[in-house]
């Protein structure tokens, strides 16, 4: 159960990894088993507890794919980008249960205060949220839309050579990608360049939620003058979910989309992309980066 940051912070820490025995075959040649770690991918059942019609009632939200670490931060993220929260007093509590055949608790209930009424959140989504995807469920068409104030006019700026140093800053803080090689990460970094928060998970859109909800727990939300970095491929549902939290800069090693990059167009938000070996792809808003003449 949490119901401050404090609290937040002291949740009992659970296994992200798991040990297997493998064998590693080179050509034809089999050399003997050995250990190995893997990334534990794990379900998370979520339930919302708000008023309806001046009784409380209680309803699933989703179940995510995830890998077991942070889930309360997760699931600050997660509503906040769902518009379910706008701050973190918004939540009053989690319960956690778990079955004994899982790794970490695999059920969390989540009591809203008093007033904030999520049925017609709930009623429009009916998913389960796999670690590849994080719009899965999406009703319609018209759940992906966003609306045209979240554009982004914040007028911050960074030195070019900063940016280049952002997945070295994130990949000395995955500590179980150091054991498995099999996470994602997002790192969120302050207007002055400060590390703020690393956050991993085999699902990316789920390390972006727990760097989002860590900055919910700290006060750190809106965004302002923020960059993000994440490890992997920029799609929709990244550009999404740091859009709604007003981070105005994001970079990644990977490849944006189409439509992560019209997106970035459209909301005035500066894209990064293949950022590695001191060298990157700039698709958007080029005013917030500061070059050498």
């Amino acid at each position: 159960m949490i119901a401050s940051k404090a609290q937040a912070q002291s949740a009992p820490a659970v296994r992200s990894t798991i040990k297997v025995i493998r064998q590693r075959i080179e050509g034809n040649l089999a050399h003997s088993p050995e250990t190995d770690f893997l990334a534990i991918e794990d379900p998370l059942e979520l339930s919302l507890c708000s008023q309806s019609g001046g009784s409380w009632v209680e309803r699933n939200f989703s179940v995510t794919m995830r890998t077991p670490g942070n889930d309360e931060e997760l699931i600050y993220g997660l509503l906040y980008a769902e518009g379910i929260i706008q701050r973190a007093e918004d939540i009053k509590e989690i319960d956690f249960t778990a079955d004994n055949d899982h790794a970490a608790p695999n059920r969390a209930r989540i009591r809203l205060r008093e007033g904030l009424d999520a049925s017609a959140k709930t009623k429009e989504r009916h998913f389960a949220v796999h670690s590849s995807c994080g719009a899965c469920g999406t009703v319609s068409l018209g759940h992906l839309e966003i609306p045209k104030s979240l554009r982004i006019e914040d007028p911050v700026e960074v030195d070019s050579e900063w940016i280049h140093s952002l997945p070295r800053q994130m990949r000395e803080q995955q500590n179980t990608f150091e054991q498995t090689g099999g996470l994602h990460a997002a790192a969120i970094f302050s207007s002055d360049g400060q590390l703020e928060v690393v956050r991993e998970d085999i699902g990316r859109h789920n390390a972006l939620d727990k760097a989002i909800g860590t900055n919910l727990l700290n006060q750190r939300s809106p965004c302002t003058g923020q960059t993000l970095c994440v490890s992997g491929r920029m799609s929709y549902e990244i550009i999404q979910k740091a859009l709604i939290a007003r981070i105005p800069i994001i970079a990644g090693v990977g490849a944006p989309s189409s439509l992560a990059v019209a997106l970035a167009n459209d909301f005035n938000l500066t894209l990064i992309g293949f950022l590695r070996d001191h060298r990157y792809n700039l698709y958007s808003c080029p005013e917030r980066i500061r070059t050498a003449p």
